[in-house]
């Protein structure tokens, strides 16, 4: 998608107000009114027939057409949850889109807050280039910024690279890592050598893993620094990508601010978010025959780095990681069947049927292809009774 932009802007003020309901119980929601003034967009003869509010807090989002009514264009979003949401603002003439904008809001019960959003002008329309693949599978140097969550079991960047030469083996793609035992984004932010290692790396894609209770504990340090790295990653040319870590496993409670988090941040920075932390929570229901965490029960055990590898190439090149020959030595045939298919189902949202693929359970008489390639992963032969035992 590209878009012409021009030196004309358009200033949007949102105004933000919780109001208390008529009710003797407390204040647990609010309401963010929000009221445009188009003459600017008028003045320059643009004929202005929809203006699209969207906002969205981690898997909320919802959609509001203001009403126009002169010059004016208002309208209100009602019965919101307190907390930050990432705004987007359409504006039309006809089908024509004339300008676009983003910012981010704080909705607080009985308080009213400002905030000012610049549209950008865009002449004509938007030119949409469709093609069969994702901005992020043209990525060739790939560098992962975070923590232990990163480096344990031989670093998730080494499995995925090898995972990537499999899979496609003239890609020629080269995937490093920066990291620091326990670092928070903030940390790496005020570290010469991550920050060096950024800008002259000449990368294509940056994933940042941030410490793996900050965004439930502090997420506002967690925004700050990463927007800070997302600026320098866009300033030197990559593109940004968040790595969701999980919850501990004796602390299932952390998995939806975690998750809400990353995909709030996510939203705000257009950025991928590598949903490995959601793999790690089916993984506990969905997948019981897998043993994901180490002995503390925080860091990942070698199945589950190889897991945030597999989601990784399904999320960053959107290749179907099952019958990728590559495992880690210590990892069964059955083992990584499971893990492949658990990180190619946490992509796709779980969709369609989740316990196993039969169409890859071994028919030993008339054996496909794909099949003919487990075969060679490993001397644990597979046998469909016991796939679908573990599988469920």
């Amino acid at each position: 998608m590209k878009r012409a932009l021009v030196f004309l802007l358009l200033v949007l003020c949102l105004c933000f107000m919780a109001c208390a309901k008529s009710t003797t119980s407390a204040v647990t929601d609010g309401e963010m009114p929000i009221r445009m003034n188009l003459e600017p967009a008028l003045n320059l003869g643009f004929n202005v027939s929809q203006v699209r509010v969207t906002i969205q807090k981690g898997d909320f989002n919802d959609q509001l057409d203001l009403i126009i009514n002169g010059n004016i264009a208002a309208g209100t979003f009602t019965d919101l949850e307190p907390g930050t949401y990432a705004i987007s603002v359409m504006v039309y003439d006809g089908l024509i889109l004339i300008a676009t904008g983003q910012g981010t809001g704080t909705v607080v019960p009985a308080q009213t807050t400002t905030v000012h959003i610049t549209l950008q002008f865009v002449p004509g329309a938007l030119e949409i280039q469709v093609t069969w693949g994702l901005p992020y599978e043209n990525s060739r140097r790939v560098l992962l910024v975070g923590n232990s969550h990163t480096y344990y079991n031989g670093g998730v960047d080494n499995h995925l690279e090898l995972l990537l030469a499999a899979a496609a083996p003239e890609s020629s793609t080269h995937i490093s890592s920066v990291t620091i035992g326990g670092a928070t984004l903030q940390e790496h932010l005020e570290n010469a050598n991550t920050i060096y290692t950024i800008e002259t790396g000449d990368w294509d894609l940056v994933i940042l893993q941030e410490q793996s209770s900050l965004p439930m504990s502090d997420p506002d340090l967690f925004y700050s620094a990463a927007t800070a790295l997302d600026n320098i990653i866009r300033s030197s040319g990559a593109l940004t990508g968040l790595y969701m870590t999980w919850e501990r496993r004796n602390y299932p409670e952390m998995y939806i601010p975690i998750r809400d988090a990353y995909n709030y941040l996510g939203a705000i920075l257009d950025a991928l978010v590598i949903p490995a932390g959601e793999g790690f929570h089916h993984a506990l229901s969905l997948y019981p025959s897998l043993s994901l965490y180490d002995s503390d029960n925080s860091h990942a055990s070698l199945q589950g780095t190889y897991l945030v590898a597999c989601i990784m190439l399904a999320k960053i090149w959107n290749i179907n990681p099952l019958g990728n020959p590559y495992h880690p030595e210590g990892i069964d045939a059955v083992t990584t069947y499971l893990i492949q298919e658990l990180a190619w189902n946490t992509v796709q949202g779980f969709t369609g049927n989740w316990h196993y693929d039969d169409s890859l359970v071994p028919d030993h008489q008339n054996p496909s292809p794909q099949i003919e390639a487990w075969n060679s992963l490993g001397s644990k032969a597979f046998e469909p009774d016991q796939v679908l035992q573990d599988a469920i």
